[in-house]
């Protein structure tokens, strides 16, 4: 889970984002563009990523269904984390970064 959304503010702000969504479903997915429909389950997605700078405001949030959100989601969580015990790894060898 990234930075972004371990905070309480993501946490306050998802529901009430969801809630000005759902009325409008069907929308276009934010991952695929195939329509995500009310019975659909869905998440809250960025259009502009949150590891790129993106907010958790209306105009930067669309729905994403939950398999596409969990796919991309998940891929870049394992880059970030084998990055991470990639650059562990090598500090613990003594090879440095540059």
């Amino acid at each position: 889970m990234s930075r972004h959304h371990v905070k309480q503010q993501w946490s306050k702000h998802s529901p009430k984002l969801r809630a000005l969504i759902q009325p409008q479903l069907p929308l276009p997915c934010a991952r695929c563009g195939h329509p995500v429909l009310p019975t659909d389950k869905w998440h809250v997605g960025h259009i502009v990523g949150a590891e790129d700078g993106g907010q958790p405001v209306y105009s930067n949030v669309r729905p994403e269904h939950a398999r596409c959100s969990n796919q991309s989601g998940g891929r870049r969580g394992a880059q970030i984390t084998n990055a991470r015990r990639r650059a562990q790894s090598n500090r613990s060898k003594g090879i440095r970064e540059w």
